[in-house]
């Protein structure tokens, strides 16, 4: 698995520096994650890069790398629960978390995506409308023009399964 950090998470977990050679990693297995502010609080936008499914938490508390991943793996597993995706987490997602690599972003597009979520996420938590996890189901039932105006949940749900994942779970 792969996690590529923007500066402004980097430097609040005090990462230093992280690879910038590219790292392979299937569809389901590379991620990116920003920091943004919205009244007056941390969030973190973890976003995959091939389906632009993503995951919304609380920044507050989190304060290195260890703390993110569980928290993310965490949220990620309950986010896809309750999606009805949970054999997704089991099969193509939990087998490859033993190894993350930390990395710098790479992808422009999928930056710009972040953005254009990070934007509409912001006016949405200073209105006071949703929580986190209600933020993160609103952006993957959201259309993006770089999917083709699909939704993230149902790219997500469709992405091949890894090399190996594909035996049925016992």
């Amino acid at each position: 698995m792969v996690v590529h950090f923007t500066n402004k998470l980097r430097e609040k977990l005090d990462l230093g520096e992280v690879t910038m050679t590219p790292v392979a990693a299937g569809v389901h297995l590379r991620w990116y994650a920003n920091l943004f502010r919205a009244d007056r609080l941390q969030y973190i936008l973890t976003t995959n890069a091939a389906s632009l499914y993503s995951v919304v938490m609380f920044g507050r508390g989190i304060t290195d790398s260890d703390l993110y991943i569980r928290h993310f793996l965490v949220a990620l597993r309950e986010q896809l629960e309750g999606a009805n995706m949970q054999m997704i987490y089991k099969r193509c997602i939990a087998p490859y978390t033993g190894t993350i690599t930390l990395a710098k972003t790479e992808d422009r597009s999928v930056l710009g995506s972040m953005n254009d979520m990070v934007k509409h996420s912001k006016h949405r938590l200073e209105r006071g409308e949703v929580s986190p996890w209600e933020l993160g189901e609103w952006i993957n039932n959201t259309p993006f023009g770089a999917l083709g105006y699909r939704y993230p949940r149902d790219v997500f749900a469709q992405l091949p399964p890894e090399k190996g994942t594909e035996r049925r779970a016992d």
